[in-house]
């Protein structure tokens, strides 16, 4: 685990230059993997929050929160209790706090809070025997959902896109982000026609003011008013 944060350039991470420090980052995780009781677990806590991957003074998630929660995550399942507090506390204060200006998303322009969110989601069967800490995280999570586009159809009135959901979308018309290689397109109506049943993940979503191809292979859907 060690090795793994060194070999991360945390200082290629952008942020607000009054904000973010790289070393906090690097030697707050690197001091959050090793630490054993309370005492040690909120001294590397206090780094990542003092500029690591959040700044809890003003409220900001910083984009290294991105590439920090995986190791979070790791490290919640393998710890102590008061380091496994510590780390899922981390990971969701970046998802309620909010981002400064010109630095909302990450290379990929997926918002910073919707990328936290795909790590969570990825290890929600493990976090959900942690306990009630971990359940809250997963909840919070659930709000920024993601759909994985698989098919689309035209029914002669509008676009039904079928894929697989991580987190739980409202059943009331909202609007969307579509993602795709050719960049990102603001839906103003997507309405959930088949949720999921029983646990599978597969939607069916009915978007009115997009038209695409039959199949369009990379396409992803985002909530769109997350981290406003």
């Amino acid at each position: 685990m060690v090795d793994a944060v060194e070999a991360v350039d945390w200082d290629s991470f952008p942020g607000p230059a009054d904000y973010y420090r790289p070393a906090a980052a690097r030697e707050g995780l690197r001091s959050i993997a090793r630490a054993r009781g309370r005492l040690e677990a909120a001294s590397a806590a206090s780094r990542l929050a003092g500029g690591g991957i959040i700044h809890d003074h003003s409220g900001t998630v910083l984009p290294s929160a991105v590439s920090a929660t995986p190791f979070l995550l790791q490290i919640a399942q393998t710890s102590d209790s008061a380091v496994q507090e510590a780390a899922l506390e981390l990971i969701e204060d970046a998802l309620n706090f909010r981002p400064s200006p010109g630095f909302f998303r990450t290379q990929d322009e997926v918002r910073l809070c919707c990328a936290i969110a795909d790590h969570v989601h990825v290890h929600r069967p493990a976090l959900g025997r942690l306990g009630h800490r971990s359940r809250a995280l997963i909840s919070t999570a659930q709000e920024h959902w993601r759909i994985d586009i698989q098919e689309t159809c035209d029914d002669g009135a509008d676009l039904l896109a079928f894929g697989t959901v991580a987190g739980t979308v409202a059943g009331t018309p909202q609007a969307a982000e579509l993602h795709t290689d050719s960049g990102i397109a603001l839906l103003s109506t997507m309405t959930v026609e088949y949720p999921p049943v029983g646990g599978h993940g597969q939607i069916c979503v009915r978007i009115t003011d997009l038209k695409l191809p039959e199949f369009h292979p990379k396409a992803t859907l985002y909530k769109a008013d997350c981290g406003e």
